[in-house]
């Protein structure tokens, strides 16, 4: 439980920061309805299934203020991207970008400096851990079954990425200019200390786990 509490703010950040580069980038290129439109994706049966998500979405949330406003005073009624990500899931996120065009996921990718194949791997397997998260599962001794794409240099070491550990790297590297990343690991050092006699290994952590997951920042 305290493991879990300490990676769901991390995963957080990266959802809230996600969201607003796709957001922003969408609406800059395609309009603030562009999501509308098949042709600005690359698979029309993928978004014709997000419509449905975003419509349903939208009825969840449609108490909410800005969907109150946006769907009484605005014409058609239709919540602009910007207003629109609000409401998304990070797995409806996931799938938005998974579907975006591969010379728009590179400029999203671009802006993190991570090329777009492993941020969409990336992003699929960190909503899949979010989820476990958010529904009070397991994180320790647990098998991942959407598992991110890893770096040459961590493979070659033995990393797995199908334990929390190879995620728990992903979020570095989309994390890397935040200045609070190494307390976070620190968090983590003090969370084992405290429980000596748990087996970290079983989560995918190496020996060297700590100077593999800070940054050189």
């Amino acid at each position: 439980m305290n493991f879990r509490q300490i990676i769901f703010p991390e995963i957080e950040k990266i959802e809230i920061n996600v969201r607003c580069r796709i957001s922003n980038y969408f609406a800059e290129k395609y309009g603030v309805l562009g999501y509308l439109e098949a042709d600005n994706f690359v698979n029309v049966k993928y978004h014709q299934e997000f419509l449905k998500d975003v419509h349903e979405e939208i009825r969840r949330n449609s108490k909410a203020p800005f969907v109150k406003n946006f769907r009484m005073n605005y014409a058609g009624g239709m919540l602009p991207i910007y207003a629109l990500v609000e409401v998304f899931s990070f797995g409806t996120l996931s799938k938005f970008y998974k579907n975006m065009k591969n010379p728009d996921k590179k400029a999203i990718a671009k802006s993190f400096g991570i090329g777009y194949t492993y941020l969409e791997s990336w992003l699929e397997s960190i909503s899949y851990v979010r989820n476990i998260c958010a529904h009070y599962g397991r994180l320790y001794n647990a098998k991942l079954s959407k598992t991110p794409m890893l770096y040459k240099e961590y493979s070659e070491a033995g990393i797995g990425n199908n334990r929390i550990f190879g995620v728990l790297l992903c979020l570095k590297h989309i994390l890397k200019n935040d200045n609070h990343w190494n307390m976070f690991v620190d968090k983590i050092e003090i969370l084992f200390d405290k429980y000596e006699n748990v087996d970290i290994t079983t989560m995918g952590f190496k020996e060297n786990w700590k100077a593999l997951l800070e940054n050189d920042k």
